[in-house]
């Protein structure tokens, strides 16, 4: 069963390191794909933009037209159904040019999709992100290539590009304009606001992209329970941080001894549950018992740098593959959890 990895919202403020460029040059193939412009402004045409990485295909797709169109129709008709006009204009569009046509996507106010009453920021916002096409491109594919020279799957990877509903302002200003969903079958979205940096980009692009190879290594044991999928976080700060060294994210800064004793005691006693409430609880926080934000990717992250520390001799593509109860049992945490 194909499942959906729905915990990594997930961008952090990062530096730029480059070293990509003669790698870049001797592996780039694109092909350009123009799209209908369906906005006044004098933005650049949209692109379908391909580049490899020996023998490794990549595919940056946008569905920046796609969401204009929607925004004109309402803002031309605000009467109509914004949930049809969304599904026929954006979500039918995006079933049909990615393999994630058995996603339920529009229907909760979670969901990374979903339509907007804001119509006129959607239009300004998704306009600016037009005229940074080319260089989202550019830094998706340096952070791609980047990652794919530590770390390859040897799958062909679809990245799909969306701008954040305006109404998200969690996305926008809590997560420094970036929200990153990875899924199986090699599969990125990425909803970007025009305020975000290169840097913020690059980062929750590689993190993602160490999803899709840990999924494609590792199957559904890389998700199925509560652990699995906070180490599975914590592998891909590991990875990210490996690319960045010079970054330290909030969300991945050592908890305070006595926060990390109640997020490990939590993560004792319900590791082995397959319930995505319980797991939302590292998540988001949980009052009830002290748990604070983003303590998945936080105690995650702690867990596997504690292994890599244990097992210095474990190649990036060996840690990768390593289940969670090994990471665990290896690190300095084992005795806290088991």
């Amino acid at each position: 069963m194909r499942r959906l990895i729905n915990f990594s919202i997930l961008l952090l403020m990062v530096i730029f390191i480059s070293g990509c460029t003669e790698v870049k040059e001797q592996n780039k193939g694109i092909q350009e794909e123009e799209h209908e412009k369906v906005d006044d402004d004098n933005t650049p045409i949209e692109t379908t933009y391909y580049f490899s990485y020996k023998g490794q295909e990549f595919k940056i797709i946008s569905f920046f037209d796609e969401v204009l169109e929607y925004a004109r129709i309402i803002s031309e008709k605000p009467e109509l159904d914004k949930n049809a006009i969304y599904t026929e204009h954006v979500l039918e569009p995006f079933k049909d040019k990615s393999s994630l046509h058995y996603l339920q996507l529009g229907v909760t106010k979670n969901d990374p999709l979903r339509p907007t009453s804001q119509v006129e920021q959607l239009k300004k916002n998704t306009n600016e992100l037009l005229k940074k096409q080319e260089k989202i491109n550019q830094w998706i594919e340096e952070a791609i290539l980047e990652s794919a020279g530590l770390l390859s799957s040897g799958s062909n990877t679809s990245i799909y590009l969306f701008p954040v509903n305006p109404e998200n302002g969690w996305t926008t200003y809590s997560l420094n304009g970036v929200g990153g969903f990875a899924y199986f079958g090699d599969n990125v979205l990425l909803m970007i606001d025009p305020t975000a940096s290169k840097e913020v980009i690059k980062y929750a692009m590689a993190h993602e992209y160490h999803h899709t190879v840990n999924m494609t290594l590792n199957g559904e044991q890389s998700v199925n329970s509560v652990l699995d999928s906070i180490i599975t976080e914590g592998k891909a700060d590991s990875f990210a941080t490996t690319l960045y060294p010079e970054i330290s994210p909030p969300w991945i800064q050592t908890l305070p001894e006595d926060v990390a004793a109640r997020v490990l005691d939590e993560l004792r006693i319900n590791g082995n549950s397959t319930d995505y409430k319980i797991y939302n609880r590292f998540v988001y926080g949980y009052p009830a018992k002290d748990i604070p934000l983003w303590s998945n990717y936080k105690i995650g992250y702690q867990i596997n740098e504690s292994f890599i520390e244990n097992n210095p001799d474990s190649s990036i593509l060996e840690w990768t593959k390593t289940n969670a109860e090994e990471i665990v049992s290896k690190s300095k945490y084992k005795d806290k959890i088991f």
